[in-house]
């Protein structure tokens, strides 16, 4: 992260509570890089409605989840290696892509997070 750019209250809280499992369990702590990502994550999402649940993994990604009830989740996962992964269940189909991740949504991750947000309401 630069230090011109505050971290995300929501991101801020996971790496927090990740800080705290690492040093007991030895996970390794995000790499720059993934933090840097979710946060762009966390902005690209932002205008997109609900915010999400944001953990950090055991592995070092950091995950950004929506639930809908029944109708439905979505999770996006990021790395150090410029990556989105996504897995969704939205309704009765199933969802898993890995896709390049820079400075914009990726088309098929913001088109499952817009039918989720709107099968939710």
């Amino acid at each position: 992260m630069t230090d011109r750019a505050p971290v995300h209250p929501l991101l801020a809280a996971a790496l927090a509570e990740a800080a705290a499992l690492a040093a007991a369990r030895g996970w390794p702590a995000p790499a720059p890089a993934t933090v840097d990502a979710a946060q762009r994550l966390l902005a690209l999402v932002a205008p997109l409605g609900r915010a999400p649940a944001v953990q950090v993994e055991p592995d070092g990604r950091i995950l950004l989840e929506w639930e809908a009830g029944g109708h439905g989740w979505l999770a996006l996962r990021v790395d150090e290696a410029g990556h989105l992964d996504h897995e969704a269940v939205i309704g009765e189909d199933e969802f898993a892509q890995r896709e390049a991740f820079g400075d914009a949504l990726p088309a098929w991750a913001g088109t499952l997070l817009a039918r989720l947000l709107r099968a939710g309401h």
